[in-house]
């Protein structure tokens, strides 16, 4: 509400014709000269202490003591409460005369805006402070009227004195509403379309295979976003101004700028006119990109990461914060910033067709080297604790080398991954990785060294894919046989949609990601099958802010799995491979890699598939904090397909979240649905991020 008052202040007296206080202010001292003026006012500022002391004139707002003791023997003995310094309770009504009118949230408006209701709680030291609260709100009142398009509203207030606390009674009175009469919006000079303006197309679908073909740029004569002969706020008029330039900064025009908006009121008509003029500026092209500040970093490869051919697309400032966007999630620098070259455009003048226009980039590099750590608690696993240490420009080009050391009850080792952006292409990274661990679970006992190398590439917006090669070799002792070498080879492919708003913790979106792993090898004896498996997760906050903006006091998350395999029977697949589920990352209330089929010593046996249900609704209780009730179920089978939404173990129980800017701090607390012999009744995990 107060921003919809602020925006009122921009052009209150071109649509009232009021003056302001300083302006009365200077009509009255117009007889004087300035010298004579001046001399006036220092000589009331002197004499105001001495009145002060003599009685006629108290400080702070409160009565001189003779003063008050005139008013104490006028009352029998007792102060006036306009005079006393003690606290004045006080109660706020805020009336809207014609309830019609409130359909618009007046009241709701006002109380967000009043002092009287935000103060509430620090009631004045007087009658005559109180009055003053009351009158600052009714000027609010009548701002708020007047940006809620009723510009002959009135507002007055009214003190109960008789009861107590003393009641006080705001009044608005709306009046008729004012409807948008006008609101046309002339170019000069008349703006350029060049050719290559009219015929604009852009590359859309998987590998940007299919074009889409562009409107030419338009110029339209009367404002959008508002609506000719219906009410339109302060804010709402304000917005649409403000977006016309920016539409034609997005459409090869990006010195386009409001050069001047005009506001009459007609009383008759009741209506608001607006006469905007507008700027253009000439016609552009994306250029190249110039970058100040990048020491350690090429600018040859910030300018591959460019999302436009230049010399070839018109201007778009959308496209050009999307590539600032992408700058700044490298890791690599402390701030990004990025404008057109105003000037070249200004010389070049873009007479002849549309100038290529530079596009200035200016950051600053952040340190490239980080190490971390990070710490989790689970009753089933027990402490676990992992370094890390980055290097996020390690050949000056962005490239990425992580080394992370995982220490737990079930895994120890060291891991290497690299990634190289803009591989090729822009939109494509290398990815390579290698590790050296040993697993000891449940399960199984796992000592093997492994190497991965692929591709991933984004294929249209929101839509990512990649393939790699996996090997695997080492020895694994399960439960039922003796230790053993193996060794695994196996290429993966996968496809990804991600529309999540937020990666580490999503209030609106989805993703949903497939993957296909043929594997063959040698265990016991050699083996192949496909593997392959589904998994798909969505994000809703029914709640709305007050700009109708999803609203992430609660959110409401789900998430499904599940994954089948077949081709080779389960004795032949080394148990490292096969599905398990039970824990932090599947089912909650349940121990690690608990659920499914047992060998005859009651160990978890794992299986050829899997589907694992998880429900949240998270509820934020303030800023910071949160609780999360939740509803996990699975189960893995022998079978080579799950059994769809049969069969099932459930766990609950209620989580706290602790949110900090780099994710929040998890702690849940379930119980199993279904207790398996010899597992406690109740599971606690500790560990940063969501549950997924």
């Amino acid at each position: 509400m107060r921003s919809a008052v602020f925006s009122f202040f921009r052009f209150f007296h071109a649509v009232s014709g009021r003056r302001c206080v300083g302006s009365t202010f200077r009509s009255f001292f117009l007889p004087l000269s300035p010298s004579a003026a001046r001399a006036f006012l220092l000589a009331a500022l002197f004499m105001l202490p001495g009145l002060g002391g003599c009685g006629l004139l108290a400080k702070g707002g409160d009565a001189g003591p003779q003063a008050a003791d005139a008013q104490q023997a006028e009352t029998g003995g007792e102060a006036d409460p306009a005079w006393q310094g003690t606290p004045i309770p006080y109660t706020l009504r805020i009336e809207v005369r014609d309830k019609s009118s409130d359909e618009n949230g007046l009241e709701g408006k006002m109380k967000d805006a009043s002092q009287l209701a935000q103060l509430a709680k620090e009631p004045p030291d007087s009658l005559l402070a109180l009055e003053r609260r009351a009158r600052a709100d009714t000027e609010s009142a009548l701002k708020l009227l007047h940006s809620q398009c009723y510009y002959d509203g009135k507002a007055s207030f009214s003190l109960d004195e008789a009861v107590s606390p003393v009641r006080v009674t705001l009044l608005l009175e709306p009046g008729p509403r004012y409807s948008l009469g006008r609101a046309d919006v002339r170019y000069d000079p008349a703006p350029e379309v060049p050719e290559s303006f009219k015929n604009r197309s852009r590359e859309t679908g998987f590998w940007g295979l299919e074009r889409e073909t562009l409107p030419p740029p338009s110029f339209p004569p009367v404002l959008p976003g508002v609506t000719v002969g219906r009410p339109v706020t302060a804010d709402a008029m304000l917005a649409a101004v403000e977006a016309l330039p920016e539409r034609l900064r997005r459409e090869g025009y990006p010195l386009a700028k409001v050069a001047d908006a005009r506001y009459s009121l007609n009383h008759e008509a009741r209506t608001l006119n607006a006469d905007i003029l507008v700027r253009p500026g000439p016609p552009a092209l994306m250029g190249t990109i110039r970058v100040q500040g990048a020491k350690e970093v090429n600018a040859e490869y910030l300018q591959r990461l460019t999302p436009w051919t230049p010399g070839e697309e018109p201007w778009d400032s959308e496209l050009l914060e999307d590539y600032a966007n992408t700058l700044r999630g490298l890791g690599l620098f402390r701030s990004v910033e990025a404008a057109p070259a105003e000037a070249d455009l200004e010389k070049s003048g873009g007479e002849g067709g549309a100038a290529v226009l530079p596009a200035d980039i200016t950051v600053a590099e952040a340190p490239f080297r980080s190490i971390s750590g990070s710490a989790r608690y689970d009753t089933d696993t027990g402490l676990g604790l992992e370094g890390a240490w980055e290097h996020r420009n390690l050949f000056h080009n962005g490239e990425k080398l992580t080394v992370t050391a995982p220490l737990a009850t079930e895994i120890q080792g060291i891991k290497a991954a690299f990634e190289k952006p803009a591989f090729l292409v822009r939109e494509q990274r290398l990815l390579a990785s290698a590790s050296a661990l040993r697993e000891d679970t449940s399960a199984y006992r796992k000592m093997a060294g492994n190497a991965s190398a692929g591709l991933d590439r984004r294929l249209a917006r929101q839509w990512w894919g990649g393939i790699s090669l996996f090997v695997e070799s080492g020895s694994l002792k399960d439960n039922e046989n003796s230790e053993h070498p193996y060794g695994v080879v196996s290429p993966r492919a996968n496809l990804r949609r991600d529309s999540r708003n937020n990666v580490l913790n999503p209030s609106s979106g989805s993703e949903v990601e497939i993957k296909l792993t043929p594997f063959t090898g040698f265990y016991q004896e050699s083996f192949s099958a496909m593997a392959g498996s589904v998994a798909a997760s969505v994000y809703y906050a029914p709640l709305r802010d007050k700009a109708g903006r999803p609203d992430d006091r609660l959110v409401l998350a789900g998430r499904v799995e599940g994954g089948a395999m077949a081709g080779s029977a389960l004795r032949n697949i080394p148990s490292s491979m096969r599905y398990y589920a039970g824990g932090a990352g599947s089912v909650r209330g349940y121990a690690y890699q608990a659920l499914g089929p047992r060998d005859n010593e009651d160990d978890p046996l794992g299986g050829r598939s899997y589907q694992i249900v998880n429900l949240e609704a998270r509820f934020k209780i303030t800023e910071n904090i949160g609780l999360v009730p939740f509803l996990d179920g699975g189960m893995v089978y022998t079978d080579e397909f799950p059994r769809i939404i049969g069969d099932m173990d459930w766990g609950a129980g209620l989580g706290l979240r602790y949110y900090t800017p780099i994710g929040p701090v998890r702690l849940d607390v379930a119980a199993p649905l279904r207790r398996i012999d010899g597992d406690p009744p109740v599971q606690v995990y500790i560990s940063i991020g969501q549950s997924f």
